[in-house]
């Protein structure tokens, strides 16, 4: 049994988007050039403009030449998954690391910072909100069960990107030490990145990895992770390290 042919409205609608991805290798509708040119810039204009406020780091760090072949790349290529403007974001990270990956490969520093300025759009966005059971904001964190932020995430990452706009375009070659970050959203909804020690981030992990053990076994654990001789001490600098983390509002205090 043949397959029913395809409506003649839908072969049109099918031109029409074809050329608007490829308008120097497809064929033009049956429409005026000048209309079609300006529907398009709209359209195009749209997707570039959203890349680009979500991507001004890496956009800054390649060539205009480099910058402007990738948009045109995505463009044509890419069929975007999710009806949502802040999704675009995603949808191009998602297609950089799957239809360019030479470029990522000899450049791999660029998959750290669409990681990292993708990160700062989550963090914005994000819609965790804060758990409804009791905490108290001074309350004793070694003793106590510190209590996370919803919106905390912690990073690492081989490149300092978080230094990039001020550096410009870095070596192909990571330094020899990481970059620690810590990625989080205060009471008033503003997007912090603070860089910390990788032992911070670590912390950071273990306290959202279980949230039923005291600062003080918290800390003993991590002392035990990297082979620590001085707990007692390790315990004490810990401390230090929890109350600055509160003060910045990345814990809410302890479970009450």
């Amino acid at each position: 049994m043949s397959a029913e042919p395809i409506p003649r409205f839908q072969q049109l609608q099918q031109q029409m988007t074809d050329w608007l991805r490829k308008p120097d290798s497809k064929p033009a509708p049956d429409v005026e050039l000048r209309r079609l040119t300006i529907y398009r810039e709209l359209f195009f204009n749209n997707v570039r403009d959203f890349v680009e406020n979500a991507y001004p780091l890496l956009k800054s760090l390649l060539l205009a030449s480099e910058w402007s072949a990738l948009i045109d790349e995505f463009f044509a290529e890419h069929r975007c998954k999710s009806p949502y403007f802040r999704d675009i974001s995603l949808e191009f990270r998602t297609w950089m690391e799957s239809r360019q990956p030479e470029l990522l490969q000899a450049h791999p520093w660029i998959q750290e910072v669409l990681h990292f300025e993708w990160m700062e759009l989550a963090v914005e966005c994000a819609e965790e909100g804060e758990s409804d059971d009791p905490v108290a904001p001074d309350g004793n964190l070694l003793d106590g069960v510190p209590v996370v932020a919803a919106c905390v995430w912690p990073l690492a990452y081989r490149w300092p990107v978080h230094r990039l706009i001020d550096e410009g375009r870095p070596q192909d070659e990571p330094p020899a030490t990481p970059t620690c970050l810590i990625a989080y959203r205060d009471d008033k909804d503003r997007a912090h990145f603070v860089e910390v020690s990788a032992m911070t981030v670590r912390l950071i992990e273990l306290l959202k990895g279980d949230n039923s053990q005291s600062g003080r076994v918290v800390l003993e654990r991590l002392a035990d992770e990297v082979g620590h001789s001085d707990v007692t001490g390790f315990v004490a600098a810990g401390q230090a390290m929890l109350t600055d983390l509160r003060t910045q509002g990345i814990l809410r205090g302890i479970r009450a």
